[in-house]
């Protein structure tokens, strides 16, 4: 499904690729507050009584944090949970799909991305970026990936970095009947915690839309490929 380059093997060797597609979600659902508010609560009482410190040493928060301290910045997603577990925060997706990913991601602490599928032109490739890779970010602006970052394409453009995120052109929309979720985890963090999160996922996506169907749940490993 993913092709991995050979100096991702060399230069960060353990790197795992989760993936997970699911096709035919046909179900328009809205976003409910009382969703977030279930969920916040069971965040809340996860975390209980943690620093920043703290969370910032629990597994896998301490792999990405070391991935991002060598471009010289913090893991973003330790700032949102932190903002979620003090009410700064709350997820102002309207796009149940986006909602649930965001939940997953939070609960896993696990750098997570979705994109339209039939947006993407296989085969797709997992490589390091020379640092001159342009995109449009989903929020939309002009992004260039940093040299040596974990960057995804496909045949015809990169969509997705770990320090720029996912592009605008592969976002999910309220149209979307196929997705691609993908789940980046830099050495340090192991396939059984990445399944793992990919499962949930799954859940997730099936209690949001029973009649969709999961294509693959796969885990990639770098040293296997």
């Amino acid at each position: 499904m993913i092709i991995f380059e050979k100096d991702i093997e060399k230069v960060y060797p353990g790197t795992i690729m989760g993936v997970l597609i699911v096709r035919g979600i046909s179900e328009r659902a809205v976003c409910k507050k009382e969703d977030e508010a279930k969920f916040l609560k069971e965040l809340r009482e996860k975390y209980e009584g943690f620093t920043r410190k703290e969370l910032k040493e629990q597994s896998p928060v301490d792999a990405y944090a070391s991935y991002y301290k060598k471009f010289g910045q913090s893991y973003h997603l330790l700032a949102q949970l932190d903002s979620m577990l003090n009410g700064k925060k709350i997820c102002d997706s309207k796009l149940p799909l986006l909602q649930s990913m965001f939940f997953n991601e939070l609960e896993s602490m696990m750098l997570t991305a979705g994109h339209d599928l039939n947006r993407l032109k296989p085969p797709l490739r997992l490589d390091l970026a020379a640092g001159n890779e342009a995109y449009q970010s989903i929020s939309g602006r002009d992004v260039t990936a940093a040299a040596g970052d974990i960057i995804l394409s496909d045949s015809v453009r990169v969509f997705s970095s770990i320090l720029k995120g996912p592009d605008y052109d592969t976002r999910i929309t309220p149209d979307t009947s196929d997705v691609l979720f993908t789940i980046y985890a830099p050495p340090g963090i192991g396939a059984p915690k990445v399944r793992t999160a990919l499962k949930k996922l799954e859940k997730r996506i099936l209690a949001l839309a029973p009649n969709c169907k999961t294509e693959i749940l796969q885990v990639l490993e770098a040293q296997t490929c």
